[in-house]
């Protein structure tokens, strides 16, 4: 059966290769990401990042994952030119977001929806996107899809959280989000992609289309 469904975009995260990062952009990701959080098991260094996305397709913008980091730090990686979105993955204030958006920065932000109060909250966040994740990212865990099929039809939503090749189709046919964000779900090892899987999810995808 054929799920009627809109195109989403799809983000490859936690990539630490630079074989992986054009595996993810020769298979048709709108986004390549990159955790900048240096107790992940999927962090690379700042320093890194023009290694890692020289020459991409004009097409595939470049995500760096933060968490609590300071506002400076942010600012001065943004100004080195090698991102073009920060994603906010701590406990990051609204005020915070704001202050990032005020000079001229893409901002998303990672949401870990527990309960309806939290649809809400993220509802009025000042982000372009929503990253509707799991409790811990990158776990391969599920996220509420009820919550985020919720927060969707307010909300430009990026769905994470356990995303799979095999249950993409499924995924965009519940929640309907703006796009896909996955880790683990396309991953030998964490941090360490599958081109074999890569190929799979964007697959999947093309036939339910």
């Amino acid at each position: 059966m054929k799920y009627m469904i809109r195109r989403c975009e799809i983000k490859i995260c936690g990539l630490t290769r630079r074989e992986d990062v054009l595996a993810a952009a020769g298979a048709g990701a709108d986004y390549v990401g990159f955790v900048l959080v240096p107790s992940s098991k999927r962090h690379v260094a700042p320093e890194r990042l023009e290694e890692l996305t020289q020459n991409l397709p004009p097409h595939v913008r470049k995500v760096g994952v933060f968490a609590d980091a300071p506002l400076e730090n942010i600012l001065a990686t943004v100004k080195a030119g090698t991102l073009d979105i920060v994603q906010l993955h701590g406990n990051e204030a609204p005020e915070y977001a704001k202050q990032l958006g005020d000079k001229g920065v893409r901002v998303w932000k990672a949401a870990h929806l527990r309960r309806e109060a939290d649809v809400d909250f993220y509802a009025d966040y000042p982000a372009e996107r929503i990253v509707a994740d799991a409790a811990e990212g990158g776990s391969g865990k599920r996220s509420s899809w009820e919550l985020a099929a919720m927060l969707a039809r307010r909300k430009s939503v990026m769905l994470a959280g356990g995303i799979t090749p095999e249950n993409a189709p499924e995924a965009l046919k519940e929640v309907n989000p703006a796009g896909l964000d996955l880790a683990s779900g396309v991953e030998d090892t964490p941090g360490i992609k599958s081109k074999e899987k890569i190929t799979m999810l964007f697959n999947h995808i093309r036939e339910t289309e």
